[in-house]
């Protein structure tokens, strides 16, 4: 303490001694307010008088510093680099700017279309099978957890030999290894990503003896050049993604996952959505393939983590009410309900000749719903990833009511419709909601042409979900009216308690299955 007031006391007696009382102000800067409008004498009026009272440090120092041969030199100066000035703003309006995007390392890439492009994503049956073998062998002389010798290695082994009944992850390692033969490599990042929050995914394994983890994905071939890199990371939202935001715009030969613990994990990261990946490429002309995994579901486990807020998401997104939306939306914004649409999301964001940050309403229950499960032909050449899921089930001649849904909600209504022999009802599903598919929703009103009432149905509240997003645009671009059948409007996204909750969707249900217009 003596020692700090001393210090203070022997600058206070060196400004004094020096008399530098009227050097003091041309030696700082003085902000003139935040804005045009802004007048910072209002808070700092005493202050202001001295500094508009002052003639300037440049007029200081010419009339107190300098030789008179010296100042008329400075003056000449000044007026040269005035001159210099207003030619460089004359020549503003001609000025053409070098090209500075998609260049380099990106040369190849292109705007997105203003249409809805589709892209043969699909892999050779062969591949996938050597692939997905890989993904679960395990190297001589480790030793994995016992259970996960059943759970995950023996059942993944035998779904991929016989082609069928694959689950999420499976189709997640299909598409992780077949884009690393392709030539590309991939970043996952995230809280436990290497084992998945809900312990689904086991890419990344532990020697159960030495501790030490290993990736099966990173030795497929011996001769291997690209790799997927597991970055289990810190709670620390906006850092992590931000990072990852930016390690996927150096090169679009890396496919970048970021996957939040729960879909609500976001929001400690809303300041990089809303100022970098939403906006980015319209600011900077700066493309980014981020994927951006959010498990989402109301499923009766409380109002925290249930949902990702997608309507957060749709109302950021730049899709437009008024004309055909195409691949050239600010982001992708996508509710897929099967692996194999998963496994074509994953693998389009490298094959197609452009960029776009893709948010994934992710799944939790569906990562081992009996009925979520594909075949390597979902998978094989010639398929792709499906904007809008018609109902095959219906004949469409029969159908008077049409129902639009989006994620996992569909399984809930189609049980209940198999369960009760509805048959004069189609269930349609939107996997992706932006860009809004209008046309391939304009094929199903085709299709079920005799139908009089059409719905929209989720299991969110109205005020979250996708139908503030999606009702004007029905409206608007297809001319059809909907009901709204979900939960009403509330504050939170989900009740926190169990029979509550399953008292909800026994209701939901039934009362949409009696709605009538």
């Amino acid at each position: 303490m003596y020692l700090s007031y001393n210090i203070k006391g022997f600058w206070k007696v060196l400004y004094m001694h020096l008399s530098m009382a009227a050097m003091f102000i041309p030696h700082l800067i003085h902000p003139r307010g935040h804005n045009e409008g802004d007048d910072p004498s209002f808070t700092q009026p005493g202050m202001y008088r001295a500094v508009n009272a002052h003639p300037g440090t440049p007029a200081f120092y010419t009339s107190n510093h300098l030789e008179p041969t010296l100042a008329t030199e400075l003056e000449d100066t000044i007026a040269d680099y005035k001159q210099q000035l207003n030619k460089d703003l004359d020549a503003a309006d001609s000025y053409q700017p070098p090209v500075r995007m998609l260049q380099n390392q990106w040369i190849g890439i292109e705007p997105a279309p203003p249409t809805i492009t589709n892209w043969d994503t699909g892999c050779t049956i062969e591949l996938m099978k050597f692939v997905g073998g890989k993904s679960v062998q395990i190297p001589e002389g480790k030793t994995i957890h016992s259970r996960l010798m059943k759970a995950h290695v023996q059942d993944r082994t035998e779904s991929v030999a016989k082609g069928t009944s694959l689950n999420w992850a499976t189709a997640e390692a299909l598409a992780i290894g077949t884009l690393l033969c392709q030539g590309f490599s991939v970043r996952l990042s995230g809280q436990d990503v290497g084992r998945g929050t809900f312990s689904h995914r086991h890419v990344m394994l532990v020697d159960q003896a030495t501790n030490e983890t290993f990736i099966p994905l990173n030795n497929i071939t011996p001769d291997q050049s690209c790799f997927l890199e597991v970055a289990n990371s810190l709670l620390s939202e906006e850092g992590v993604m931000g990072f990852e935001y930016g390690f996927s715009t150096e090169s679009p030969k890396n496919l970048v996952i970021w996957e939040a613990q729960f879909g609500d994990f976001f929001n400690g990261a809303q300041l990089i959505l809303d100022t970098f990946i939403s906006s980015g490429e319209d600011k900077w002309q700066l493309q980014s393939g981020l994927v951006m995994l959010l498990p989402h579901g109301v499923d009766g486990m409380g109002p925290e983590h249930s949902s990702c807020r997608m309507e957060r998401f749709l109302q950021c997104s730049s899709s437009d009410h008024d004309q055909s939306s195409g691949d050239n939306v600010n982001w992708h914004i996508v509710n897929p309900t099967t692996p194999a649409q998963y496994f074509h999301l994953l693998r389009r964001q490298m094959i197609r000749n452009f960029r776009k940050p893709l948010v994934v309403v992710a799944p939790k229950i569906l990562l081992r719903h009996p009925r979520a499960v594909s075949s390597l032909s979902d998978m094989a050449p010639g398929t792709t990833f499906q904007h809008v899921f018609t109902d095959v089930t219906v004949d469409p001649k029969s159908v008077k009511r049409v129902i639009f849904c989006s994620g996992k909600h569909y399984y809930t209504l189609d049980e209940y419709r198999n369960k009760n022999g509805v048959n004069d009802l189609a269930i349609i599903r939107l996997e992706c909601l932006c860009p809004f598919p209008s046309g391939y929703l304009h094929q199903q009103l085709t299709k079920f042409s005799g139908a009089k009432e059409f719905i929209w149905a989720q299991e969110e509240a109205q005020n979250m979900g996708a139908w503030s997003f999606v009702e004007p645009l029905f409206r608007r671009k297809l001319g059809v009216e909907l009901l709204y059948r979900g939960r009403r409007a509330a504050a939170v996204p989900a009740t926190g308690v169990k029979k509550v909750h399953d008292n909800e969707v026994v209701q939901l249900v039934e009362e949409l299955f009696r709605s009538k217009q």
